[in-house]
């Protein structure tokens, strides 16, 4: 008798709850956001006084903090959703960050500006993270591997 709650309707196996089919949109969704994130970050450990400014400039409290905080957020999470390590921590860590970029950053000018969608961005990495901090990283990543060496 086969097991069948390790199969899904099509009698593909399945690991950690993800078929192949999305496993490989999770790893293709994990490694472009994760790349973006990577690409907006990087360049700000070598200025951080850029975002330090910019978070100073937004009346953000403890502007130094908060940029650093943004840069540490984009590539840290950035590189643990390329690799897949504690995706959904991550995910949930990357709402949280977006959403107050969002808020912060992009809410007080309003949805538009001068015609022109503001802060689209923030909240397409928000969805992301949510997504990611509900599925899981899928089988092609080192949170699989962890979790098949258990």
């Amino acid at each position: 008798m086969t097991d069948t709650s390790t199969l899904d309707r099509t009698d593909r196996p399945r690991v950690g709850g993800h078929t192949a089919a999305s496993s490989l949109g999770l790893l293709a969704l994990r490694l472009a956001a994760g790349a973006l994130l990577l690409v907006h970050g990087v360049p700000k450990l070598s200025d951080p006084a850029g975002a330090t400014g910019y978070a100073a400039s937004l009346g953000v409290p403890v502007p130094d903090v908060a940029g650093w905080l943004v840069i540490l957020g984009e590539v840290g999470l950035g590189a643990l959703l390329v690799l897949g390590l504690l995706t959904r921590v991550a995910g949930a860590l990357l709402v949280v960050q977006m959403l107050g970029v969002w808020l912060l950053a992009h809410a007080p000018q309003g949805f538009l500006v001068e015609g022109q969608v503001n802060g689209e961005n923030a909240l397409l990495f928000a969805a992301l993270g949510l997504l990611l901090a509900l599925t899981g990283a899928g089988r092609f990543s080192l949170d699989a591997l962890v979790a098949r060496r258990r």
